[in-house]
């Protein structure tokens, strides 16, 4: 009688595993609540998993670390569109991270321009017989209402432009708003600042300068500590210049662009050319661009200079052949708006690559970009802005 078979091995029962748990070291915390992406979302959703995360992403501490790990940088979350009727702020993110239309969108009146808008605050003018500026921010839904600096608003001057920003070393509450101005006779140009620590106006700077008939600056562009718009000079042989409103000294000075450089109003945008900063532009012809910057030449001296070149293929096949329009420069983002005659609104990224577009009215003649930070609990915005050109006046509330 032959051997029994051996018995078939035990199979080992299968424990489950325990279920993971979340990390508790507090230091360990922070440093992955960082890596979150800087979207809208990223914060108030974690403050929803525990009490602990909740109270590590308030700490004022952690959300400038985490403007910090990412640069400073803001999002994108949408545009102001300036159709002269009312300024409807349109959203570009997709949800949970998309912001209602309504909620930054202001009032409706026919009279509202918008002139400017940075670091959570927009710059608009009220046109009436006796005019007024208002700084509103959007979030708290707050409006202040600014009034000319007497120096300005009389028959010799006409003011040409303007900006808001919050002082780099000043409280969050306080806000500046910058002003330029024109003589009548195209000769000179004046500029101060206003301070909503102190109420007051800064005396005002003057530059002598041969101004073209057809200076019409576009929107700021903030570089380094410094108000930049682009004007033109010179009535005989008219080119375009870079005016800079130093904010540390209050300081008027200019800067030419390339006399041989053969550009209409709308293909030209100042902007930061790379992660270092300093003073640049774009110029759009077709679906080109180059990028130019200020760079010391063998004297030492500051000379304009190429610093790359960009071709736009996926603007090309999206627009079909129409001609584009810059229509504005988002800071933070060093994004670019342009506006096809097909009318489509459209961003472009780091100026490489399109990630929204939009079929606008054709009145809208201004498109402003709106970067903000959104935390629970909330905390001081970000914003960034780009258009066409507007005027602008300092104090009171409303």
């Amino acid at each position: 009688m032959g051997d029994a078979p051996p018995p078939p091995p035990r199979r080992r029962r299968r424990t489950s595993s325990p279920a993971a748990s979340l990390p508790d070291d507090e230091d360990l915390l922070q440093e992955i609540l960082l890596r979150l992406p800087p979207r809208p979302s990223s914060l108030p959703r974690a403050s929803l998993v525990c009490k602990l995360w909740r109270r590590l992403v308030a700490e004022p501490q952690f959300q400038r670390r985490f403007r910090d790990h990412h640069h400073g940088k803001p999002p994108l979350l949408g545009f102001f569109l300036q159709d002269n009727i009312s300024c409807p702020f349109v959203p570009m993110l997709d949800p949970p991270d998309r912001i209602p239309g309504a909620r930054f969108s202001m009032p409706p009146h026919k009279r509202n321009i918008i002139i400017d808008c940075r670091h959570g605050l927009v710059l608009f003018r009220r046109q009436r017989r006796s005019q007024s500026l208002f700084v509103w921010e959007p979030v708290a839904r707050e409006k202040r209402r600014l009034s000319f600096p007497p120096e300005l608003d009389n028959s010799e001057m006409y003011i040409i432009n303007g900006a808001v920003l919050r002082p780099a070393r000043g409280r969050s509450s306080h806000f500046q708003v910058a002003l330029i101005a024109k003589g009548k006779e195209n000769t000179r140009v004046a500029g101060c600042l206003f301070s909503s620590e102190t109420g007051l106006w800064s005396n005002i700077k003057t530059l002598q300068l041969d101004l073209s008939n057809r200076c019409t600056p576009q929107p700021s562009t903030l570089i380094g500590n410094s108000l930049c718009w682009l004007i033109a000079v010179h009535r005989d042989h008219p080119q375009y210049a870079i005016l800079e409103f130093d904010l540390d000294r209050q300081s008027l000075a200019v800067t030419e662009l390339p006399p041989h450089l053969e550009a209409g109003y709308d293909q030209l945008r100042i902007i930061t050319p790379g992660e270092d900063g300093g003073l640049g532009f774009i110029h759009l012809s077709h679906f080109r661009a180059q990028i130019w910057k200020r760079k010391p030449d063998c004297d030492g001296l500051a000379v304009w200079v190429i610093d790359r070149a960009i071709e736009f293929k996926e603007l090309r096949s999206n627009c079909k052949g129409y001609s584009l329009t810059l229509v504005g420069f988002a800071e933070e983002s060093n994004a670019i708006l342009v506006l096809p005659a097909s009318g489509v609104f459209m961003v472009i990224a780091s100026l490489y690559i399109i990630y929204f577009a939009a079929r606008i009215p054709a009145t809208v003649v201004v498109g402003i970009t709106f970067s903000l930070w959104l935390e629970e609990p909330p905390v001081p915005a970000m914003v960034t802005v780009a258009g066409d050109m507007v005027t602008v006046a300092g104090d009171g509330r409303e």
